[in-house]
């Protein structure tokens, strides 16, 4: 009976393995790093079906901050009030990583069975005091907003679909309707993730050592390489211990390999604390009369005139703990700038309207071009000093400012004064808008509508 006992209990222990180890083989995901065309490896991506290459993960180096302004210029009290929101942006999904994706790009391959158990996970960084592990101030009433790497800011991320910002403590969103390999199996794109929004409020601190170091001479943050924000995947057997509402200071299971994507400030964001100059009123609408196809072929241009107000921090009480005002493109210097929407902005490049050796613009196209049959084609609006110059535009703020080739141009060009008080110059400008003919496209009849926003930033 021993040995009967033995043997019983010998077969049971076998035959309990060997249920389990298909269950726990069927239901798993890979990290897909490079292209494999076998079809019998669990890595295999299907030619049609996605793209394939190396990709690191959330590395403290990876991240980027978007279409937030790349110079930021905290001023004082006086013009930026505690809780007011100084810059905001737009940080898409692949861009986010330590390489940029590609929408199609797989990055994780997933048994059939992995369908309900595959989620996206976010938070801010909440192991890192400068990196989402404090929230500011609570007398200035911002939400979900955390102690940031740049003095005197704030930082609060949202979830772009959930609408959802951002905590120290992990949410997350499942991740659904995703596409499959001829195999059935599940394959999770970077087009998948979500993107994110920032924005940076103007902060003061509760404890000086909730004040993080200064930046470098240049104004660049580089004392540290850490993220603000995080987004992580979750499977049965990646990240399966990050849950809703758990603390990031703690839980930070399947960093950093399976957390596709990072907001991060370091070595992205210049900070400036300069005198400069806001807009105070301009032109809000510039209505073209009828024009017909023959007058702008051959050449005819409607213009018309638009104004800029703007006050400058000259003198003080106006610049109280300020660098002194410069009119200019260098770095510290106060620039003007005009900036289209980024649907604009991208069909303009497509049409070829671009500055050579830089990255403005020539021309503002009309919203709806070549999509919408009833905004015009082959016709632009461009910008022109009173001297007949024409001004290059803005193509995003996301970069350092450089000069005309990039769009911007000295303050005080062009501007005459109003009045002074208080350290503050009253001043104005008058710009020209040129509905005319673009090169190299065919002129059609329609509508013509498109904004422009006038930035004034120091550089």
């Amino acid at each position: 009976m021993k040995l009967n006992s033995r043997y019983f209990s010998y077969k049971t222990v076998i035959l309990w393995v060997l249920i389990l180890f298909p269950t726990f083989a069927s239901a798993t995901c890979y990290k897909i790093v490079t292209t494999t065309t076998n079809p019998r490896s669990n890595y295999y991506t299907e030619p049609g079906k996605g793209t394939a290459k190396n990709w690191a993960g959330a590395r403290d180096d990876s991240g980027s901050m978007g279409t937030t302004p790349k110079i930021i210029n905290v001023n004082n009290d006086q013009f930026q009030p505690l809780g007011s929101l100084v810059a905001s942006g737009f940080v898409p999904f692949l861009e986010a990583g330590y390489e940029v994706y590609d929408p199609e790009q797989i990055l994780f391959r997933c048994t059939a069975d992995e369908e309900d158990k595959l989620r996206e996970f976010y938070s801010t960084n909440g192991d890192y005091i400068y990196g989402g592990n404090k929230l500011v101030n609570p007398a200035l009433g911002l939400n979900e907003t955390y102690i940031s790497l740049a003095r005197g800011l704030g930082i609060r991320i949202k979830n772009t679909i959930t609408g959802e910002y951002y905590s120290r403590y992990w949410k997350s969103r499942p991740l659904k309707n995703l596409e499959r390999d001829s195999q059935g199996w599940i394959l999770v794109k970077a087009k998948d993730f979500s993107n994110m929004e920032v924005e940076l409020f103007k902060i003061n601190y509760e404890r000086t050592s909730d004040i993080p170091p200064a930046q470098s001479g240049s104004g660049l943050i580089t004392f540290i390489n850490q993220p603000a924000g995080y987004i992580a995947f979750q499977s049965s057997n990646f990240s399966y211990l990050l849950k809703d509402g758990s603390d990031h200071a703690t839980n930070y299971h399947g960093f950093y390999a399976y957390w596709p994507a990072a907001v991060n400030m370091s070595r992205r964001i210049y900070i400036r604390n300069a005198s400069t100059c806001f807009v105070r009123n301009v032109t809000p609408y510039v209505s073209f009369p009828p024009v017909t196809i023959n007058e702008l072929a051959s050449g005819k241009k409607v213009t018309l005139p638009i104004t800029i107000d703007f006050y400058c921090q000259l003198t003080p009480p106006a610049s109280d703990g300020m660098s002194n005002i410069a009119s200019g493109t260098g770095a510290g210097q106060t620039a003007m700038g005009f900036l289209p929407r980024p649907t604009n902005v991208n069909k303009a490049i497509e049409l070829g309207l671009t500055v050579p050796n830089g990255a403005a613009i020539t021309h503002l196209v009309t919203d709806g071009y070549g999509t919408d049959s009833n905004m015009a084609k082959g016709v632009g609006v461009r910008i022109y000093r009173p001297s007949g110059m024409p001004l290059n535009l803005l193509s995003t703020l996301a970069n350092e400012g450089q000069g005309e080739g990039y769009g911007w141009y000295p303050i005080y060009d062009d501007a005459s004064s109003v009045s002074f008080n208080n350290g503050i110059a009253d001043l104005t400008k008058t710009l020209y808008a040129s509905l005319e003919a673009l090169p190299r496209e065919k002129i059609t009849a329609g509508k013509f509508n498109a904004t422009l926003q006038v930035i004034i930033q120091v550089q």
